[in-house]
Order: structure tokens, then sequence, then C-alpha cells
């Protein structure tokens, strides 16, 4: 008959942990995920006008939130393209995205944070894997699939001298940029100085980091010179 000792279970624990970390270190170094807009290059542009401009809205109220903490928060991602191309939402996105710094987040307490987006009529809640805040208006109209709005958060590393993602599925892996592209790593000199704002949307600007494009070269290393194809779309 096998015996089970506490020193086997704490073998077993062991080689358990281990087998789960490689596992998860495989999934995220080789396994393709959704790509985001601008790394695929087929679109139909399937969003209506009328859910566009909702996106445009809770953005925007987003945005005064974020103005009233005091936080530092940029185009990036798809957004940030969509104002590079057409200086308005891209039509074929259902979410929008700011990024902040991590720094700053830390000066406030996270329980009033949350509670002044509540007060504002928004829901808010944090995804611990991937560091981001997901946010959509309580008032949001009856549909499958209400726009949103994510705050994605970045963290300074001063050895480095580059910002990089946060949330604890990046913190299995190795911290250095150059080994781990999903980071997502950019120098931090490009938000450096006064930070320059550009028109998105209806008569409103919003803050880009240094450089305009040069962001994307470094979260679209392979493809951010490329003409993104579309279909159904009328972009002018």
């Amino acid at each position: 008959m096998l015996r089970f000792s506490l020193y086997r279970m704490v073998v077993l624990l062991c080689v358990a942990i281990m087998l789960y970390t490689v596992y998860r270190w495989c999934r995220i170094l080789f396994e393709p995920g959704p790509e985001p807009d601008g790394r695929q290059f087929q679109h139909t542009c399937n969003m209506t006008e009328h859910y566009r401009h909702e996106l445009e809205r809770l953005f925007e109220r987003v945005h005064r939130l974020l103005e009233q903490h005091g936080l530092t928060h940029f185009l990036c991602y798809g957004t940030l393209w969509g104002q590079i191309r057409m200086a308005k939402m891209l039509p074929w996105r259902e979410k929008a995205e700011f990024c902040v710094l991590n720094e700053e987040l830390m000066r406030h307490e996270e329980a009033r944070f949350i509670r002044n987006f509540y007060a504002s009529e928004l829901r808010i809640h944090y995804l611990h894997s991937e560091g981001i805040y997901r946010i959509f208006a309580q008032e949001s109209p009856a549909q499958h699939a209400p726009p949103y709005v994510e705050l994605v958060v970045f963290q300074l590393d001063e050895v480095q001298g580059m910002y990089k993602r946060i949330g604890w599925k990046r913190r299995l892996l190795p911290p250095n940029c150059d080994w781990t592209p999903s980071l997502d790593c950019f120098p931090h000199n490009l938000l450096q100085g006064t930070l320059p704002k550009r028109p998105l949307g209806h008569r409103h600007h919003y803050t880009v980091p240094m450089g305009g494009i040069e962001l994307q070269k470094y979260h679209y290393p392979d493809s951010w010179w490329k003409e993104v194809k579309v279909r159904n779309c009328n972009l002018q």
C-alpha cells in the first residue's frame, strides 16, 4: 500500500507548482492570442456610428475623471492608431485605451479611486492578471457588447529606463524587455516634458506620447509601418 508522508506531499506540491509555472510560461510565450488592432491587417467595419459615438462619449467621461485625479494618461494601442490615421476611433473597435502610470495610481487609495467612478455612474473592475482597469457606463443601452474603456497600467523600470506592463502573469517571466515582448516596453523619454495633445473624435483633444507614432514602433515592431486593409468601411 502506498503511504503518503508529509515529505512526499510537500514534494508532490512543489512538482505541481513547477509544472504549472512551466505551463503558464509556455502559454504566454508561444500561444498566439487575440491580435491587437494593427497586428492583423484585415478588418470589417461592423461597428455602427452610434456605437462609436457612445464609445467616444464614454472615453471623454473617463478622461475627465482621470484629470480630476491628476493622473497622467495618454492614447496608446488601437486608440493611438485611430488618432494617427483618422483623428477618431477606428470603426472596427469595440473599446478604447488610455495608458496610465502605476507610480501615480499608488498615491491614491484604490477603494476611493473606484468609488469615484461609481459615483460618476461608471462601472470599473481590475484585471489582476493583465494589469488593466476595464470601465463601462452603468446606463449602457441594451446591447450584447457595450463599448468600454481600458486603463492599461505601466510601471517604470529605472534600471532599464523603460516603462513595462504590469500584471501577475508577467511577473512569472524574465523582467528584461528584450526577452519578454509581452511586457510591451517603451523608453521613458517618450513621456518626458510637456506631452502634446492631438484631436480625437468630436472637438476633443487628448494627450499623446512624444514622437507621435514612435510608441507604436515599440508596441507593433513587426507591422507599425504597414497599411491596414479594411472592408465595408467609409474612412473619409
